[in-house]
C-alpha cells in the first residue's frame, strides 16, 4: 500500500521523535535524491535503536521506488532495507502483538504518552496499518533478496546486507555468525557465544551459498565450515572456496 504522500494521515504516523513530516522529505527525495537527507530520514526519522515506527512502513513503498538503482544510495538504502526486515521479523517483540511484523494493527498500541493526542492514530486508520502491514508481507522476500546485492568483499557490510535475509527465514542465529567473523572474531569463540548451526540454520545456509558465493567466497567457507553446518554444496570442496 502506497499512501499518496498528499495524504492527511501522515500526520499520524509516527517516528521515534513524533511526526516530523516524513512524507515531504520523500517528496524531496524524489524531486533529487541527496544521500545525506536519505540518511537523517533513515536513521532519525524512521529507526531508532532497533525499533521501528508506522511512519517506517508508510515509507517503505516509496523508498524501494524511490531509491537509486546503483552507487552510494542504492547501498544506504538498501542497507536500510535489511535492518528494517531484521526489526520486523527477528528482534525480541518482532512480532507485534496480534501477529503482525512490528507494526501492531490495534489502535490503542499507538497512544503513546510521548505523542500529542492529536497526533494519535484513529480507529478510521486501522485500515491504512492493515495495508501497510500487507504490503510489507508481500513485498519483504523480494527485498531482503534484492540486498544481498550489496554483499561483496567488504565483509562488515556483507554481513549487514543478509541480516534481512536471514531474518525472513527465522535465521538470526546464522546472521550473528557472520557479523562477529566480519569483526574479526575466531570461530571458535563465535560458536561459544552463539552455539553451532541446528538444521533450519543450515538451510539458510544452502539458500545462501548461490548467492554469495561469487560475491564473498570467505563468507560463504565460514558458513560451511561453521559447527552443525550439514550443507555441502554440490560437486565443491570446501577448500576450493577459499
Amino acid at each position: 500500500m502506497k499512501i499518496a504522500l498528499e495524504e492527511q494521515v501522515w500526520e499520524r504516523l509516527y517516528g521515534p521523535y513524533g511526526n516530523r513530516r516524513v512524507n515531504r522529505i520523500i517528496a524531496g527525495l524524489y524531486r533529487q535524491w541527496d544521500s545525506a537527507v536519505a540518511n537523517d530520514l533513515f536513521w532519525e526519522e524512521l529507526h531508532h535503536q532497533d525499533t521501528i515506527y508506522p511512519a517506517t512502513f508508510a515509507a517503505l513503498p516509496w523508498l524501494s521506488d524511490v531509491a537509486p538503482a546503483e552507487g552510494e544510495g542504492f547501498v544506504d538504502t538498501y542497507l536500510f532495507l535489511s535492518q528494517v526486515i531484521h526489526c520486523a521479523l527477528a528482534k525480541p517483540g518482532g512480532n507485534g502483538p496480534d501477529g503482525n511484523h512490528g507494526l501492531s494493527t490495534t489502535i490503542a498500541d499507538h497512544h503513546h504518552s510521548w505523542l500529542p493526542p492529536r497526533e494519535w492514530l484513529r480507529q478510521d486508520d486501522r485500515a491504512v496499518l492493515l495495508g501497510l502491514e500487507a504490503w510489507f508481507s508481500a513485498n519483504c522476500a523480494a527485498l531482503a533478496d534484492r540486498c544481498l546485492d550489496l554483499v561483496s568483499s567488504d565483509a562488515v557490510a556483507s554481513a549487514y546486507a543478509l541480516r534481512g535475509f536471514a531474518a525472513l527465514h527465522g535465521c538470526e542465529r546464522v546472521a550473528g555468525t557472520v557479523e562477529m567473523f566480519a569483526q574479526g572474531e575466531k570461530t571458535d569463540t563465535i560458536h561459544q557465544y552463539l552455539g553451532p548451526y541446528d538444521a533450519r540454520d543450515s538451510h539458510v545456509v544452502a539458500l545462501l551459498h548461490p548467492k554469495l558465493i561469487a560475491r564473498n567466497p570467505r563468507i560463504v567457507s565460514f558458513m560451511l565450515d561453521y559447527p552443525g553446518c550439514t550443507f555441502v554444496p554440490k560437486g565443491a570442496r570446501q577448500a576450493d572456496l577459499l
